[in-house]
Formats: C-alpha cells, sequence, structure tokens
C-alpha cells in the first residue's frame, strides 16, 4: 500500500490498519506476553497464603531452554558467496570478492553476530523475528555510510498478512513504540500543539506509529483517548486532533526494508516452548502448596480442648513463650497441637512434572551441566544431545540463512541508492571517515544476488570444527573447502595465502639454519639477517631480501675496485690500498685465519702463471696454429 493521499487521510488509514492487525494478533500476542513473563520470572501464583512477592521456587526451563537453543544456533556465523558476473574474467572475479568482503564489513561493522544471538531467542522464543535496515543508525554519534541493521520487537510488529507462509518480506509494516510526551514536544513542536493530550503530563508516555513500504516512512502519533462527554468539543491548550504525522521520509531504495523470519509451524506462529506453559504453572503451584505445608508444621496449629464432663470452658490463664523460658497456663484445659505433614509423593509429582517439560520442550538434562542417570557413556551422551537439539537448530539456522539473503538484497539497495557514487572501505570506524576507499558500490555491486549459507546446520561452532578437521584428516575435503567452511575464517583466499605464506618461510628458516650449521654461510650474513629482524620488526623473508641486496651492492663495489687496481698496475701504477670494511666476508675463514687483507698478485707471477699453463697443454695438431 502507498499512502498517496493527505496527510490526515494517510494518517487515519495507518491507525486502522493497526487497530485491525493488532485485533487480528490479540491471540498471538497473548502467547507471546505469557511466555515474556515467564522467562523474566514474573509469574504470580494465585494462592492467598503466600505474599504478594513471591516467586516460583522451581527451576525456569523455559528460560534456560531459550537460551541454550539461541546460544547453539547464534554461535556460527553463516558465509556469504557473491557469484561473478563472468565466471573466469579477472575483474568480474575480483569484483565478486569484494561484493563478499563489503557484506561481511556491514555484518561487522554492525555487530551482526550480537544481533543474531537476540533474534535466535525472539525466533525459538515468539516463534518470530523482526529486522528492519536503513540508510542511518539510530545513534546520532554514528556517522557510517552504510546500512544499519535494527532488530524489532516482536510484540510491537504488525506486518502486512502474506498469502505465503513462508515469506518472510511483507509488504508494508507497522511498528508501534511509546514515547514520553516531553520528548514529543521537543522534537516535534508544531505537530504536538495539534495532537489532543487530554491531562497528560510530559512523562506520560504516547504511542508512536512508524509505517514502512517501498515508497515511504511515516511516523505518526496518537493522541490521548478522549472522553465520551467531550469527544466533540474543543478544549483549549491540549489539541484536537486524535492522530497527526510527525515526518514521512520517502524510500529512494524502493524496496520495503522489513524482513521477519517465522517459525514453521501448521497454521499459525507459536514458539518452541508455548506448550511448557501449563506444567510450569501447575509445577510452581504445587512447589506452593508443599511449602505452605511446611511452614504450618514449623509453625504449628494449636488448639485448647476442654476436659471431658467440664462445667465450664477452659481459660488461658498465661501465654507460652519458649524463647523467654515462660510456661502457658491453662485453666481447665489442656493445649493440643496439630501438625500437618507434608504429602509424601508431592516430590515425586514434581520430578513428573519436570520431565514433563523437558519432553514437550526439548530441553535435555545437559543443558544445565547435568547428565541423565541411564547414560553411561560419551558417545551416548552425544547421541541422545544431538537427537534432542540439532534438528531444531538447523532448521533455524536454515531460516535465518533465507533471512539473512533477503536483508543483503536490501542493503545493497540501500547502498547503491544513498551511497553508491561514493567511495567506501570494507570495515571503518563510527566517524564515518574514508582514509583508503576500497571500493565504489555503483561499481563494485554488478548484482544483489548473494547466498548465505550455513557450513553445517544443525552444529553449534564446537561440533562443526571437529566435523570440518575429520572430514580433511580423512581425505574427503579439501583444505581450501575447509577454509570457506570454517565460521573463524572471513577470507579464504588470503587465508590460503598466508598458509603458502607461512610454509615458505619455515622452509627459508631450515635451509638458513642448515647452512649455518655447516659453515656454508658468512656468519657476517647470519648477524645481517638477525639484526634486521631485531631492529626493524620485518619477516624473514624481507630481512632476507633485504641483506642480499646490501651484498650484492657491496660484492659490485669490490668488483669495482679490483678492476681499478688491476688497470693501475698494469700502467705500472702503485695498487690503491683497500679497506677492510669494503669487502664483504672479510672476517676470519680457513683461508685467511688472520682476518687481514690480501694482496692480489703481482705483474710477474701473473706472467709466470700464464707460461706454465701453456707448458701443461698437449702439441697442436698439423695444420694448426699454436694457442688455437
Amino acid at each position: 500500500m502507498a499512502l498517496s493521499f493527505d496527510n490526515d487521510k494517510a494518517a487515519a488509514q495507518v491507525v486502522t490498519m493497526y487497530q485491525e492487525r493488532r485485533k487480528d494478533r490479540g491471540g498471538l500476542f497473548s502467547k507471546m506476553e505469557d511466555i515474556r513473563r515467564h522467562y523474566n520470572g514474573d509469574i504470580i501464583i494465585p494462592l492467598p497464603e503466600l505474599d504478594d512477592m513471591e516467586k516460583p521456587a522451581i527451576p525456569n526451563l523455559i528460560a534456560q531452554g531459550i537460551d541454550q537453543f539461541a546460544m547453539r544456533v547464534a554461535s556460527v556465523i553463516p558465509d556469504i558467496s557473491y557469484m561473478p558476473v563472468r565466471p573466469g574474467i579477472q575483474v568480474s572475479e575480483n569484483r565478486a570478492r569484494d561484493r563478499r568482503l563489503a557484506n561481511l564489513g556491514w555484518w561487522d561493522m554492525n555487530k551482526m553476530g550480537t544481533k543474531l544471538r537476540r533474534r535466535a531467542r525472539h525466533l525459538t522464543a515468539y516463534g518470530m523475528s523482526a529486522v528492519t535496515i536503513s540508510p542511518v543508525s539510530v545513534y546520532h554519534d554514528d556517522q557510517r555510510d552504510i546500512p544499519h541493521w535494527r532488530v524489532r520487537n516482536p510484540l510491537s510488529t504488525y506486518p502486512a498478512p502474506m498469502l505465503d507462509p513462508d515469506s518472510m518480506e511483507p509488504a508494508d509494516c507497522i511498528f508501534v513504540d511509546r514515547r514520553p510526551l516531553g520528548w514529543l514536544k521537543e522534537n516535534y513542536p508544531a505537530q504536538m500543539a495539534i495532537l489532543y493530550r487530554g491531562e497528560k503530563g510530559d512523562h506520560d508516555m504516547f504511542e508512536v506509529l512508524e509505517y514502512m513500504d517501498a515508497n515511504e516512512t511515516v511516523l505518526i502519533a496518537v493522541g490521548a483517548e478522549k472522553p465520551k462527554a467531550s469527544a466533540y468539543s474543543t478544549e483549549t491548550g491540549k489539541g484536537i486532533a486524535t492522530h497527526i504525522i510527525l515526518e514521512r521520509i520517502p524510500n529512494r531504495a524502493e524496496v520495503s526494508p522489513v524482513v521477519i523470519a517465522g517459525r514453521i509451524t501448521l497454521d499459525r506462529l507459536q514458539g518452541q516452548f508455548d506448550q511448557m506453559l501449563g506444567t510450569y504453572q501447575r509445577m510452581a503451584k504445587l512447589d506452593a502448596l508443599d511449602m505452605i505445608a511446611r511452614f504450618r508444621n514449623v509453625f504449628p496449629d494449636e488448639w485448647i480442648v476442654s476436659t471431658s464432663n467440664s462445667p465450664s470452658s477452659p481459660r488461658i490463664i498465661q501465654e507460652a513463650n519458649g524463647k523467654e523460658g515462660i510456661r502457658g497456663v491453662v485453666d481447665k484445659g489442656q493445649v493440643q497441637i496439630t501438625h500437618l505433614q507434608p504429602g509424601s509423593t508431592t516430590n515425586d509429582a514434581l520430578d513428573r512434572m519436570e520431565r514433563a517439560q523437558r519432553l514437550t520442550g526439548g530441553i535435555p538434562a545437559e543443558f544445565g551441566g547435568e547428565s541423565p542417570s541411564n547414560v553411561r557413556t560419551a558417545r551416548r551422551g552425544e547421541m541422545v544431545m544431538s537427537n534432542t537439539v540439532d534438528m531444531p537448530i538447523q532448521e533455524y539456522q536454515e531460516i535465518f540463512a533465507n533471512s539473512l539473503e533477503a536483508e543483503n538484497r536490501r542493503a545493497v539497495k540501500i547502498m547503491k541508492a544513498y551511497y553508491g557514487k561514493k567511495p567506501s572501505m570494507f570495515f571503518f570506524g563510527n566517524d564515518g571517515k574514508i582514509t583508503h576507499p576500497d571500493y565504489t558500490p555503483n561499481e563494485t555491486f554488478e548484482t544483489d544476488l548473494s547466498y548465505v549459507k550455513y557450513s553445517m546446520p544443525g552444529s553449534d561452532v564446537n561440533g562443526m570444527v571437529v566435523a570440518i578437521g575429520q572430514r580433511v584428516g580423512t581425505g574427503i575435503m579439501s583444505t581450501q573447502t575447509a577454509r570457506e567452511m570454517d565460521p573463524a575464517i572471513e577470507d579464504p583466499i588470503r587465508e590460503r595465502d598466508q598458509v603458502e605464506i607461512e610454509g615458505l618461510r619455515k622452509a627459508l628458516l631450515a635451509g638458513l639454519e642448515q647452512q649455518a650449521s655447516q659453515g656454508s654461510l658468512d656468519p657476517n650474513v647470519i648477524a645481517e639477517i638477525a639484526m634486521a629482524k631485531a631492529e626493524r620488526h620485518v619477516t624473514l623473508e624481507a630481512a632476507v631480501a633485504k641483506v642480499h641486496k646490501e651484498m650484492q651492492a657491496k660484492q659490485a663495489e669490490q668488483a669495482n675496485q679490483q678492476q681499478q687496481m688491476q688497470q693501475q698496475m698494469q700502467q705500472g701504477g702503485q695498487p690503491p690500498e683497500v679497506q677492510a670494511e669494503s669487502q664483504p666476508g672479510i672476517g676470519v675463514s680457513p683461508d685467511n685465519p688472520a682476518g687481514t687483507p690480501i694482496a692480489p698478485p703481482p705483474a710477474g707471477a701473473q706472467n709466470l702463471s700464464a707460461m706454465l699453463s701453456t707448458l701443461k697443454r698437449p702439441p697442436a695438431p698439423a695444420g694448426v696454429a699454436p694457442g688455437m
């Protein structure tokens, strides 16, 4: 529905839709409210002998089940994959990788892990999880130009009816919030001057409806309820409008920003633990009655009984006080104390109802750190735990995967519609400053098609890592596939490069150590590499490469000096003095034990060596000139 009418008519339409949807979803919200009160421990036991502030003293298995299932569902963050538009083309492959890193960056900056934990609690407890994506944050200090996820309370969510029960994308949705009158006056003074406020003060709450669809977002304030006598009268200074539009914001993404994930049931939404409410309340009542009986046994009822055939009624002369040692005195009668014994089968009944709760909600004893008495081995305990929780966790994770795919499509549309031409980064701070642009949304997001997948639906993070390691160990899975499945690895390509670099680094280190131990590596070179590592904190390969370049420069300089010396000696001049520091490897060695420079041979010795070498040659064949 697009609200293309005037403000008054659009506001009236939204209020009417809200009232109709609230009436239709009244039964569902009643169950949600019961679950919320049980989770928070706000259950009242209707027994007259208990204090008004008395709380149930039985295990809150509903809260334990909600938390345990939600933590296991959200212990694994799913992976995102974007397919290249033109497979095999490097530019398209790089853009697909950038799309994935950008989307993972949005998740990181939105603290998606924490949001998934809250959403998993909503899904298990209420049967639905609602989220909205917007181009700006609800916090003023967050200036990042990215899509912002916001988890909404299912108890205040009124989506449009959907024909497909598995659909997660309603055409429009109304969210209900409550704001104090003082806040509304401060932010919308002109509108609040018209809205009917009645006798409410600045601290009283008013309903604010937030309508969202593909065209716009509309904020509507609902005024106070008018008395019937003054429904058609005007009260000076209190406003006259029953509802008024506070703000209208166009939706440039042209897609409804609402995604609602729901549990798979027969014909209506319901939480996983809705069937436990009756057993929990009966168990709490039985425990309270047992406690009342025990209190009465500690403070028994006392009856004054007259003696048989007594002509007069008994009379208390002095009240007894055991703490002060005062004995009671009764005239013409006796005191009879009545003890009320608690039922002997109460504990058995409590245990049976606890078991009924565990079976109904699928809450194994291991959730509370206990082991069933009939489980003897670790393997059997693992099988019992797996049969209880793996299938619900798998279903919840697949539901969240489908929901996140729809959310990513909206996030891409929002990013392109609002910040498409602005360079962005994969991750940056709340100040919104871009220091080194990584991508431009309009260029990188050639498509909004993405796939969100849990590596092993039904497994928590501990079980999944063990299963991946077993598959790699048996050889049925490659290490690259394992990297893509592991939720702790955000960029499998980078992780592959790091693993290969580390392997080469280990081989380089092993080679250097072997050369050093065999004496084939100059100790000065070893010292140079060690100093480069210690002083510059560079990688091993960088240190070796740097020292190698320095040694090459020294060797080139030495070669030039030797060439100059030979030229001067051939011209009959004196050879220049050679400095020890200019010769690499000049330290102590088997050829130079004293560590002193070795002078080049004189010109006569060179001629003598040439003559001796010609004497050792065989005679030349006939017809061949000597020296050829």
